[in-house]
């Protein structure tokens, strides 16, 4: 007690020193703001191996790299050699340097000395550069004590190096580094270094371009000095000096300042960003993308993206945003990536994938191909043909709009809507009314990201069921992956597929390897003997969006070309303006083996060969094929029918006319009137029902006339002429008896 009343007795005899005190000790302890420095950075972006992309300058016009968790141990050993040779040793202040820089201040008639140490400079830099003078000096002093308790030697380092001012509008180690010398701090010469490590010591004096005497010579006595050091050899240190002082700053590279650009608006902020890109990969599609343009630019078409994608990990290797341009002339700060484009036909493989999928149809089921009109939609192929019939896997390898339609009538607009979303798409918010059965050919919008990404899921699925077992990976419908990210413990491999069975998606992809190459793209003859690629083009309405997408096990690889601001140009075409930039970007990437064959999710059935469905009992030319599982499902051939012939097998007959024991029953390929119009102009083997013997009366059993031209619901304008009457129109029929006569009736 007598103890307490003595400290007592002691604080009120001594009450204001008492408070002073109290008052500094809690400022020294928080003293430090945190973070230490509130500064805006540049946002970063690096490959996957840490090689220097992109950077955008910060939003105070400065260069200035995110902070760096090590510094090179040249730049190191060059700083401490130059600044603070005490630096592990001492607590914050070198009490030596400090007495040298006051002694030798009071000798000359301005101050010539610091004594700082680099924990005082951090101490400094932090709170803005403040005017020297002792009271700051003070305060600097007291501040790199606190940081010393408060940060390791390694982490003021780090600070001093990712802040120190370096010339210009230059700061930090990193970015004097690409500026100066075109390169990271982990590859600079002791040269190099040491001017790096000097510039900091008045850096508004003194940086490549300005002062350049000066500053070769304090370079050079900081080589000299890492020389008697030991540091360094007589024949490096003799390299060394001979090696010339930078001119003028490099420009920081931009070989995806569209992908940096997407990072930072996504995450919201500036920062380093460690991406999945591959920098070889990304310079040589850089370098393909730019030339295609200018081979197209006679044509007005300016603009151009590309992604390449790891089939596997959906992990993006290389991002090319749009075509160069330095002065920005057509939109080439746009990433076209990621804007909302007209799909065109890439769409098709997807319905074609889930009718196989739900056992709608079979890969070789023929679809029909004849002028089409849905109420006021009349689509139409795009080179104005129709086949009548086409086997289905053809109708995708040929890209033809009216069998899509017609699949996709079958399927539902509305169900297929969905399953859109179910594979990553966002952009197709609008109800399924708005877009209607247009949504296969254009009708809707999709960003290039998720056309790839839908396609590279597609593969990793196929590719994890065929190497794993038969079991899917769950989850391989994501969305890209353009960072780096914890490697996570792969989830277990699953029975049923999240989305499309394994056998679909193999039959999708054969059919997507019959399309023809490209005979402009100069090297496609080469390119036959390279890796199997599984590929698809789309064109817009307007001929505004050329799309191309392809993928084998390894890669996939999705293009499009165009004009940013939406110009249509002719001759803008999905197979000519984009398959070739997609072929010349797979042919640097080289050979790849095909997909394996998912054989326990096919199943073996009986076909028909004729018309490509499930044989039916009066099928005559059939075979076993294996398709995907539950094949079985789909429904049998609608074209063959049995029919009744006379002994000669000539004439049709029935049982009216001719003796039924002497008739011949034969299964016959009979298609409609207008499919059969189109049908027997591309297939110069197909036999027409033989006719009726004369005596027997016509069965009806089918339609034997039908109107090809207009069909049911087309509305037709007749153009007035010069002479002031109306012109003419041409109106077309067909029969299955080419001996019949047509009366045309008028309403």
């Amino acid at each position: 007690m007598i103890l307490d009343s003595k400290i007592v007795t002691f604080i009120k005899q001594h009450k204001i020193k008492f408070v002073v005190t109290i008052i500094l000790l809690a400022w020294f302890l928080l003293s430090l703001p945190s973070p230490l420095f509130k500064v805006p950075y540049s946002a970063v972006l690096h490959d996957r191996n840490h090689e220097l992309l992109a950077a955008q300058i910060a939003t105070d016009g400065q260069w200035r790299f995110p902070q760096s968790d090590s510094v090179p141990y040249k730049f190191r050993t060059c700083l401490l050699a130059f600044e603070d040779e005490y630096f592990y040793k001492h607590p914050g202040i070198n009490p030596v340097s400090l007495y040298k820089s006051f002694v030798s201040n009071l000798k000359t008639s301005g101050t010539r000395r610091g004594g700082s140490t680099l924990t005082m400079q951090v101490a400094r830099m932090s709170r803005g550069n403040q005017s020297r003078n002792y009271y700051q000096k003070m305060v600097e002093m007291l501040m790199a004590l606190r940081i010393e308790l408060s940060y390791s030697k390694k982490s003021i380092l780090n600070l001093y190096c990712s802040n120190a001012p370096f010339g210009g509008n230059v700061v930090g180690l990193a970015a004097a580094s690409w500026r100066y010398f075109g390169r990271a701090p982990e590859k600079l010469s002791w040269s190099e270094a040491a001017v790096l490590a000097v510039l900091p010591n008045a850096p508004s004096l003194i940086y490549p371009g300005k002062n350049q005497i000066k500053l070769l010579e304090k370079r050079n006595r900081l080589l000299l000095k890492l020389k008697d050091n030991k540091i360094i050899d007589s024949s490096t240190y003799v390299l060394a000096v001979l090696e010339p002082l930078p001119q003028k700053p490099y420009p920081i590279p931009q070989l995806a300042p569209h992908l940096l650009a997407h990072c930072v608006q996504t995450n919201k902020t500036n920062s380093a960003y460690e991406s999945n890109i591959d920098k070889s990969i990304q310079l040589r599609v850089n370098e393909l993308l730019n030339r295609h343009v200018r081979d197209l630019a006679p044509n007005q078409i300016y603009n151009a993206c590309a992604l390449v994608v790891e089939t596997q990990t959906g992990k993006v290797v290389a991002y090319v945003g749009n075509s160069f341009s330095e002065k920005n002339e057509h939109d080439n700060y746009v990433d076209i990536i990621q804007a909302p484009r007209s799909t065109g036909s890439i769409l098709k493989p997807f319905l074609y994938a889930f009718m196989l999928h739900e056992n709608k149809i079979l890969p070789a089921s023929l679809l029909q191909d004849i002028p089409l009109r849905l109420g006021s939609y009349g689509p139409k192929n795009f080179n104005l043909t129709y086949d009548g019939l086409v086997p289905a896997h053809q109708a995708i390898a040929r890209s033809l709009n009216v069998p899509a339609v017609k699949l996709l009538q079958e399927y539902s607009a509305a169900k297929f809507h969905q399953r859109l979303k179910q594979l990553g798409f966002t952009t197709f918010t609008k109800a399924t009314t708005h877009y209607g059965l247009s949504l296969i050919l254009g009708g809707g919008e999709a960003k290039l990201a998720e056309i790839a990404a839908a396609y590279s899921a597609m593969g990793r699925a196929l590719y994890y069921y065929s190497n794993s077992r038969d079991r899917y990976m769950p989850g391989s419908y994501r969305p890209l992956t353009y960072l780096q990210t914890k490697e996570t413990e792969k989830k277990g491999l699953i029975l049923k597929s999240d989305l499309l069975n394994a056998g679909a998606i193999y039959y999708t992809f054969n059919a997507m390897t019959e399309l023809l190459r490209p005979q402009d793209y100069t090297g496609w003859g080469r390119f036959l003997s390279k890796t199997k690629i599984a590929w698809k083009t789309g064109t817009s309405f307007g001929f505004r969006d050329a799309w191309a997408v392809g993928l084998n096990p390894k890669y996939t690889v999705a293009v499009w070309v165009g004009n940013a601001d939406g110009e249509g140009r002719p001759d803008l075409t999905g197979t000519g303006a984009a398959a070739p930039l997609m072929f010349a970007i797979f042919n640097t990437l080289g050979r790849e083996r095909w997909f394996k064959r998912p054989d326990n999710d096919l199943e073996r059935i009986k076909v028909c060969l004729q018309s490509g469905y499930k044989a039916s009992d009066i099928c005559d030319q059939t075979a076993f094929r294996e398709y995907p599982r539950g094949a079985e499902k789909t429904k049998n051939c609608p074209y063959h029918r049995l029919v009744h012939l006379d002994a000669s097998g000539k004439y049709r007959v029935n049982s009216e006319c001719y003796p039924v024991t002497n008739m011949q029953h034969k299964a016959w390929f009979v298609p409609s009137p207008v499919e059969e119009y189109f049908y027997k102009q591309h297939h110069l083997d197909y036999k027409p029902l033989p006719p009726y013997l004369e005596g027997c009366a016509n069965e009806l059993s089918h339609r034997q006339m039908e109107i090809v031209y207009p069909r049911d619901g087309f509305s037709i304008y007749v153009p007035v002429v010069e002479s002031g009457e109306q012109s003419r129109c041409i109106l077309k029929a067909t029969h299955k008896n080419p001996n019949a006569t047509l009366f045309w009736h008028l309403d």
